[in-house]
């Protein structure tokens, strides 16, 4: 039985909710933004827009990388806009990019959302599910194309599905097309997978329109891959991403579950609701709703067997990679939610709207929280930054002997990246890096010789003094104290080292 004449009551009380939910998830992305420290990746991405470099170096750049340049080059005009503002030079700076996205995405769903009642309904529980997952504040606060991604398919899934606007879906579709090749499969499935229920039930000028969408949007992708695609088989011909089924399963399963644990009252909600829909599509009053979720299964399905399929053949599935994923199971997860909320009495319905904010901006400040652990080279820079200011004349070497992964992974402009990284970090906190081939040990402060992003290498302090002693510094003996996926040896001063025959290597700390 439902109940619904005092609709405008419940209307007043989701806006208000939209507010605080909006207000604290700006906040708490704020606190991401400027709490977690960089990353490798980001060094990356930093590097290849950076303020001040000519155009002509850095396209070429964007273009050896493994996936389409739409966010390099998004993220270079908003480094220049900054770089105008005075407020470039910074990972941190560059990151609020996201917050623009953001921005973006609340006001398109905004008029999404008067524009079509269907989506009006639902745009409540959507937003709720995905604010709750653990993507929406560690992707928003990196300086990658993932939280991209994932404001794009959330925008492109309601189109998608109503088609009310073509112009629109072209447009959104080209740039979710473009942002990342994960995200293009991902997409692109649910493209076949809306087109394969238009022709189920013969609606021939529907799906000839939406194969003309379909067509124009992948132009921009199509153009960017035949400049791209020969690098990008030559970059992958070994890659990093851990090879083989069972890895493919893991990053599927930890993201699937990801969205689908982050509000777990809106789970059972939805899940009650999906009941519903089965209950009530026998007598053909949820068919619509049970076709929305039906296409949405079948493009999950479809693009999850493409993936695993490629990533068989080149490696290539990860979890930050899947984040287009998480907006599908959010909107499937609103259809339920909506279709169980509307026939309950208003005033029960807004106890449920209630307990699902609280649930969520819990969720907001748990993901927050664990967001600002994530590793970074903070930790190593910071206990670098420390040493020199208690003995000035300490030396600091970057080793990177232990970086040969990101050294010798294609694109080449790893190589540069690398130690652009260590020098950004030792800027940033206030210390000087020994120059490149120096062998310099410091007589009267330690000696520290740094490394970070190393997470294949494990060695102890005998394993690296040894690579360093062969490499040609006179160490001979040291303690190593890690810091997330690097570490610092530590080496005593040259005035206070043992002599030859007295050689101790210190235990890794």
């Amino acid at each position: 039985m439902t109940s619904h004449s005092p609709a405008p009551a419940l209307t007043m009380l989701r806006r208000g909710g939209f507010v605080i939910l909006g207000v604290l998830f700006v906040v708490a992305a704020a606190i991401a933004i400027t709490g977690r420290g960089p990353w490798y990746d980001e060094f990356y991405a930093f590097y290849v827009v950076r303020p001040g470099a000519p155009l002509d170096l850095l396209v070429p750049a964007w273009l050896r990388d493994n996936h389409p340049p739409l966010f390099y080059a998004m993220a270079w005009v908003w480094s220049r806009l900054l770089g105008l503002a005075g407020l470039a030079g910074s990972v941190e700076a560059l990151r609020t990019f996201n917050l623009l996205v953001l921005a973006a995405t609340v006001l398109l769903l905004g008029a999404m959302a008067r524009a079509d009642a269907w989506f009006g309904r639902l745009v409540w529980y959507d937003v709720l599910a995905l604010a709750a997952t653990f993507p929406a504040l560690d992707r928003i606060d990196q300086v990658r194309s993932y939280f991209l991604s994932l404001a794009l398919t959330t925008l492109v899934l309601p189109l998608l599905l109503r088609r009310r606007n073509p112009v629109a879906l072209a447009v959104l579709l080209a740039l979710a097309f473009s942002v990342h090749l994960v995200t293009t499969v991902i997409v692109a499935a649910l493209v076949a997978a809306v087109l394969g229920r238009l022709i189920l039930a013969r609606r021939w000028r529907d799906a000839g329109l939406l194969v003309l969408i379909g067509a124009i949007a992948l132009v921009p992708f199509a153009l960017a891959m035949a400049v791209q695609l020969p690098t990008i088989m030559g970059n992958t011909r070994t890659f990093w991403i851990p090879p083989g089924l069972n890895a493919a399963r893991w990053a599927i399963e930890a993201e699937l579950w990801g969205v689908l644990a982050a509000n777990p009252l809106l789970g059972v909600v939805a899940l009650a609701g999906f009941g519903v829909v089965l209950w009530r599509a026998r007598k053909h009053d949820e068919t619509a709703t049970l076709g929305d979720i039906a296409t949405l299964a079948a493009g999950l399905g479809l693009a999850l067997a493409v993936l695993v399929a490629a990533h068989l053949h080149r490696p290539l599935l990860i979890t930050r990679y899947l984040v287009a994923l998480d907006p599908i199971v959010a909107l499937m997860l609103a259809l339920g939610a909506q279709s169980l909320t509307r026939r309950l009495p208003w005033r029960m319905t807004a106890l449920v709207d209630a307990a699902l904010l609280i649930a969520t901006l819990l969720a907001i400040h748990g993901n927050l929280a664990a967001t600002l652990r994530q590793w970074s080279w903070n930790g190593s820079a910071r206990a670098i930054a420390a040493q020199v200011r208690q003995c000035p004349t300490t030396v600091v070497h970057p080793d990177l002997h232990w970086n040969s992964e990101a050294l010798g992974m294609m694109p080449r402009d790893n190589r540069e990246v690398v130690p652009f990284a260590y020098a950004y970090m030792a800027q940033r906190f206030g210390f000087t890096l020994a120059p490149a081939g120096s062998r310099t040990l410091s007589r009267d402060c330690p000696t520290l010789f740094w490394t970070d992003h190393a997470a294949l290498f494990h060695p102890d302090a005998t394993t690296v003094i040894r690579q360093l002693r062969a490499a040609g510094y006179p160490v001979m003996s040291g303690r190593m104290v890690r810091h997330d996926i690097g570490w610092i040896l530590i080496t005593p001063p040259a005035s206070r080292a043992p002599p030859p025959a007295a050689v101790r290597h210190g235990r890794s700390g």
